[in-house]
């Protein structure tokens, strides 16, 4: 079961994918591996996203999304994951200009990015960036879409 609940502060809805959109990735980023989701999230403006960036990492600039995983029980064996992810809408749209990236593929790759945090990945180094580059290269074309990073490097 995964269940997805979606905030939305703004007030241009245009371009956000559906939940059903956003469902259906997350359960085939997640696939058999977590029996059980509760994942929040919030589509935010600039302002809070760069506070909040700041409150939790000490950054003070805006970003594309934010994740905190709040239970992690995959330990215990329950498998259920529930957290959160704060993305910001105008970020994502001016990476889809920036990169001449579609903006639905854009919103997969950031949701794919969130996602691989949630369950334990992180890129605070090469190796583990290496690693979690590759899953979301691995993830985005399960999902129907190019490799992110071809983007990225030109």
């Amino acid at each position: 079961m995964i269940k997805i609940n979606i905030q939305n502060t703004c007030k241009n809805k245009k371009n956000i994918p559906n939940k059903n959109i956003i469902k259906k990735w997350i359960k085939k980023i997640l696939q058999k591996n977590i029996k059980k989701s509760i994942i929040t999230i919030r589509i935010v403006k600039k302002k809070e996203i760069k506070k909040l960036n700041y409150i939790y990492r000490k950054k003070n600039k805006t970003t594309n999304i934010l994740s905190f995983l709040i239970i992690d029980n995959k330990k215990n064996n329950n498998s259920l994951l529930v957290g959160d992810l704060i993305i910001c809408n105008s970020v994502l749209k001016k990476e889809s200009k920036q990169y001449n990236i579609k903006i639905l593929e854009r919103w997969s790759h950031i949701i794919v990015h969130g996602i691989l945090h949630l369950i334990g990945y992180q890129h605070n180094n090469l190796l583990n960036k290496k690693k979690m580059e590759y899953l979301e290269i691995k993830k985005m074309i399960s999902l129907g879409f190019k490799n992110p990073y071809l983007y990225f490097k030109k």
